[in-house]
């Protein structure tokens, strides 16, 4: 019996980088399965308003596990969709994890949405800066109405995992 093993390489270098067109690598994020937090669902909650609904389109900006350096300001955006028949009128996203530390990324508290009718999409932006050591940011936000009441409590939070690398 023979076997044969091939090693190809997919534009990556020995040290995990990717090439981008230009031929220079860039840092890619591991896929999500990689991430070393998983999040898990709450226990079931009706929505806080009757007939209130958000779904998650996608991360417009760092995707989970993406790998910066320490010290860093980018600003993080998510792209939802009021998927109910609510009006989000004075909504935000309320960071979980409050008080911050030195060792996490920073935040504001609150990250105002825009207000958003039934049916219509919204990017929500934060500015992170990310600790001047290596390790996980991990942070977690739920979404607040204009009362500070949460809204989907039944939901995961949004959240975002950023690796700090000592680049």
């Amino acid at each position: 019996m023979v076997l044969v093993v091939a090693a190809v390489n997919r534009g990556s270098t020995p040290e995990g980088h990717s090439l981008n067109p230009t031929g220079s690598p860039s840092i890619a994020a591991p896929p999500p399965a990689d991430c070393p937090v998983r999040s898990t669902n709450p226990p079931w909650a009706p929505p806080l308003h009757k007939g209130d609904a958000a779904v998650f389109i996608e991360d417009v900006t760092l995707a989970d596990c993406t790998r910066v350096g320490p010290g860093k300001t980018m600003t993080k955006v998510w792209r939802l969709k009021n998927a109910g028949a609510v009006p989000w009128k004075g909504y935000s996203l309320r960071r979980l994890d409050l008080t911050q530390q030195a060792d996490q990324c920073q935040t504001i508290p609150d990250v105002p949405i825009k207000d958003t009718q039934p049916g219509e999409t919204v990017d929500i932006r934060t500015v992170i800066t990310t600790p001047k050591k290596p390790g996980l940011c991990y942070v977690r936000f739920k979404m607040v109405d204009a009362s500070g009441a949460v809204v989907f409590p039944g939901s995961r939070p949004i959240n975002f995992q950023i690796i700090v690398d000592g680049l």
